[in-house]
């Protein structure tokens, strides 16, 4: 078992003059209580997005709706893998919205 052993100055002894020093030992077992809990691993994470389709079959103009970890990037990440995307051809552009899973 480590343990993690300190030197403290607790008292003054006026016989003496000087300080006496008394060792405080403290084991790890009870530390775990000042260190933070983990952060919760993510899951996964949905972001919805509106973009528009062109007659050409370009995708832009994309827009997040909701994402489930705002602030966090995964946003911008979606935005930019719909900058590659196409769809059908049409007659007039058209909105839609698409929700794309991140997976850990």
């Amino acid at each position: 078992m480590i343990a993690l052993t300190l030197a403290l100055a607790l008292f003054a002894d006026p016989s003496l003059g000087q300080l006496t020093r008394a060792a405080l030992t403290v084991e790890p077992a009870s530390m775990t209580a000042l260190e933070p809990a983990p952060a919760p691993l993510l899951q996964s994470v949905a972001v919805t997005l509106e973009c528009t389709a062109f007659a050409d079959g370009r995708v832009g103009e994309c827009a997040v709706l909701e994402e489930t970890h705002p602030g966090m990037g995964f946003g911008d990440a979606a935005i930019a893998l719909m900058a590659d995307a196409t769809t059908d051809r049409s007659a007039v552009d058209h909105r839609f919205a698409r929700t794309i899973q991140f997976m850990p």
